[in-house]
C-alpha cells in the first residue's frame, strides 16, 4: 500500500527510504493504529503525519549543511598548503539531478570527508615528523654516546682483568718459591729481582 496521490507534494520532499520507514511506523504505532486502508485514504491525521516528518527531514538537512559549513571553517583555520582547492571541494552543492533530493549526496559529502581527513592526517604526520624528529634524533645521539661509553669502559675493565690475573699468577709463582728454602750448594735456586719476569 502507499499514501494517497493528495499527499504527493509532501511525499515528493521525502527520500524513499523515509517514505517507507514513515509509511510502517504509521501503521504499526502503539497509540491509535491505522490500517493500510485508513493511512491510503485521505485522512488529516495521515497529512500531519507526512507534514512532521518532512519538518524533521528538512531539519536534519539543514543540520547537515551548517555542521560541515563548520567543519570547514575549522580546517581554513589551520595552516595548509592547498587551501583554495580544498575548500572549493567541500562546497555543498547539490543539482538535485539524482531522483530524491539531497538525500544522495550524503555520499558525496562522505567522500569529500574522507578526502579531508586524509589530507589532515598527512599534515599531521609531517607536523609529527617535523616537530619530533629532532628530539628523537638528539635522544638517539645521547644514547649511541652512553653505549660507547659503556663499551670502552667494559674494555678497560676486562683490560684490567687480564693485569691482575698475570699479576696474581705471577704472586703465586713468586709464593711457591719463597716456601722452598734454598741450598747452600745449588746457587742455581737462588732467584734474584732481575731474574723475574717483568708484570
Amino acid at each position: 500500500m502507499k499514501f494517497n496521490k493528495a499527499y504527493s507534494g509532501l511525499i515528493n520532499k521525502l527520500p524513499p527510504s523515509l517514505i517507507n520507514e514513515a509509511w510502517k511506523r504509521l501503521i504499526s504505532r502503539k497509540k491509535s493504529p491505522m490500517n493500510a486502508e485508513e493511512a491510503s485514504a485521505v485522512n488529516p491525521l495521515v497529512e500531519s503525519f507526512l507534514r512532521h516528518e518532512v519538518n524533521r527531514y528538512q531539519k536534519k538537512l539543514k543540520y547537515q549543511r551548517k555542521s560541515l559549513p563548520l567543519f570547514k571553517n575549522s580546517l581554513n583555520d589551520t595552516d595548509m598548503p592547498d587551501r583554495e582547492t580544498q575548500t572549493q571541494d567541500t562546497d555543498l552543492i547539490c543539482d538535485q539531478t539524482h531522483k530524491c533530493p539531497c538525500f544522495a549526496c550524503e555520499g558525496e559529502i562522505n567522500c569529500r570527508v574522507k578526502k579531508e581527513l586524509d589530507s589532515l592526517s598527512l599534515q599531521l604526520l609531517e607536523f609529527n615528523e617535523k616537530t619530533f624528529d629532532p628530539f628523537i634524533q638528539e635522544i638517539t645521539k645521547q644514547l649511541e654516546e652512553r653505549v660507547n661509553a659503556n663499551n670502552k669502559l667494559r674494555s678497560e675493565i676486562n683490560q684490567q682483568k687480564l693485569k691482575l690475573q698475570k699479576t696474581e699468577k705471577l704472586l703465586a709463582g713468586l709464593k711457591s718459591q719463597s716456601i722452598y728454602p734454598i741450598s747452600e750448594g745449588n746457587p742455581n735456586q737462588d732467584v734474584h729481582l732481575k731474574d723475574r719476569p717483568p708484570l
